[in-house]
């Protein structure tokens, strides 16, 4: 090439040159600059949003080539750097994912993995997801599930627990009964138990303290039977226990621990003793009939119950009384009084002997129901307020809710309700007026009205008997019966006023 041709050629590939470096007025920078120039703005925007992205997000992000390498995405927060080593560190995890890896790299499909790790003296739990990407690469998003997982047991053992007693309740426990149905079984227990008087526990000594008993006798339950078999509150006041591959004389004498332990505990309480009926069935072998297993506990339950349910109502209407005696201090001797002086005025008024029976137990027990009213207003040292009056009056709905419930006392139920009421309809609950309320009440209203006003209360001194007798016959034709406050008078008279 001769010089010419050389300088021509150099010429031009330097006019070419410094027209792509910016050089010049044929340059390229002249109309291509400002379009590159919002390009790069535009993507360091975009690699701004996504460095926040990473920062905000609280996933591990992992990314692995085609050879398998996995790699951190991007450098994340602390927590992030410490989930990442941790994950780094545990070999057998990391080959995991790199064979996923590989799996989802040539099937081109999600793929997941749940796995935990130890994080102090703290079990954690992960999902990681696994995704194809455009560059075949695998992106690897480790999700901390931990908060989540907990979240559902918590919620599932809420569906699954009674909150009274923290054992199992009656889902669960018709679940798992249903699982043996139809199955060829041996050696399957049922026990069901029942706490007797539950009732008249809540409506006289209250709710809390009803509550206290089922906790009582479900941790109880629960200490006895947990080794042996599954534990359910299957109702208000019953407790169901399912056995597997436990002999019969185990649950017998399970049961008879159970006794001695319910027997331990009332004795420790001296304000009112449980009573817990059983009844189970056994199955030994063959396919199991869960309708059948459990209606044979059942009536056993209630053979049980029935046995021992007079003396056991009874025994808890004694009980009830002692609670009322410790309660209410005024009470001391005052069943025994009233006894005394309804019958007197009774047999003159010509009771018969049934009529008679029924006035001295009504004497006796027509206060029951103030078992189930606050302390704070049976033994208030002055006189109540309307509000706390409201409350008084209800002994007389509880009395007589107790007494429905127990053989002994079912006679007079209605007597104990009614012995408030008032000649002149102006009494409480059921504001009777007249002979329309039962002699035995009108008996008992002059009675006991004598026995209050001769006693202390706390917030007066007790009248003599002359004075309580005045006062009656003032209030005769109002409050009391006008011909039994004559009757009533005469026979003090005859006892010289000191009867008692």
């Amino acid at each position: 090439m001769d010089n010419y041709s050389r300088k021509k050629t150099n010429l031009k590939n330097k006019v070419t040159r410094e027209s792509i470096i910016g050089l010049g007025e044929e340059s390229f920078q002249k109309n291509y600059y400002p379009e590159l120039q919002e390009k790069i703005v535009s993507l360091e925007r975009v690699s701004a949003r996504n460095k926040a992205l990473m920062m905000a997000i609280p996933d591990i992000l992992l990314v692995s080539d085609a050879q398998g390498n996995i790699t951190p995405f991007s450098s994340g927060g602390q927590n992030k750097t410490t989930g990442t080593l941790l994950i780094f560190r545990d070999q057998h995890l990391l080959k995991t994912l790199q064979k996923m890896a590989q799996e989802v790299l040539e099937l081109n499909e999600l793929r997941t993995h749940f796995f935990e790790m130890q994080e102090e003296d703290r079990t954690c739990f992960f999902e990681a997801r696994l995704h194809k990407t455009e560059l075949d690469e695998v992106l690897i998003i480790i999700r901390d599930m931990t908060k989540r997982i907990e979240l559902e047991h918590r919620l599932r053992r809420m569906a699954e627990t009674d909150h009274m007693t923290d054992l199992f309740n009656r889902r669960c426990f018709e679940e798992a009964f249903m699982e043996l149905e139809g199955q060829s079984c041996t050696e399957v227990g049922l026990i069901l138990l029942d706490i007797d008087g539950l009732k008249i526990i809540n409506e006289t000594l209250g709710h809390i303290t009803g509550d206290t008993v089922i906790r009582a006798v479900g941790q109880m339950v629960k200490e006895v039977f947990e080794e042996i078999g599954f534990i359910a509150r299957v109702g208000g006041n019953e407790f169901g226990v399912i056995t597997r591959n436990q002999k019969v004389d185990i649950l017998e004498k399970a049961i008879q621990t159970f006794g001695e332990r319910l027997q331990t505990y009332n004795e420790k309480d001296s304000l009112y003793k449980v009573e817990v009926s059983y009844g189970y069935a056994y199955h030994s072998q063959g396919v199991l009939n869960t309708s059948l297993m459990y209606q044979e506990a059942d009536n056993n339950l209630y053979q049980h119950k029935l046995l021992k349910d007079t003396s056991s109502k009874s025994a808890l209407v004694r009980t009830l009384m002692k609670a009322l005696e410790a309660k209410d201090y005024i009470t001391e001797g005052h069943a025994d009084r009233m006894s005394f002086l309804a019958e007197t005025l009774g047999q003159a008024q010509g009771f018969s002997q049934n009529q008679l029976d029924r006035v001295r137990l009504l004497a006796k027990f027509h206060d029951l129901g103030k078992v189930g009213i606050p302390d704070k207003i049976l033994q208030k040292p002055a006189p109540l307020t309307a509000e706390e009056w409201k409350v008084m009056k209800t002994h007389t709905v509880i009395g007589e809710r107790i007494a429905s419930a127990t053989p002994e006392l079912k006679e007079i139920s209605r007597l104990i309700l009614k012995h408030h009421e008032k000649w002149d309809g102006t009494g409480y609950p059921l504001r009777l007026k007249g002979e329309d309320i039962p002699i035995e009440c009108r008996v008992l209203s002059i009675v006991d009205a004598f026995d209050a006003m001769t006693n202390e209360r706390p917030y007066r001194k007790a009248m003599t008997v002359k004075e309580a007798l005045d006062r009656i016959q003032e209030c005769q034709g109002t409050q009391f019966d006008p011909e039994l406050v004559r009757i009533f008078v005469e026979i003090c008279q005859d006892y010289q006023l000191d009867i008692l």
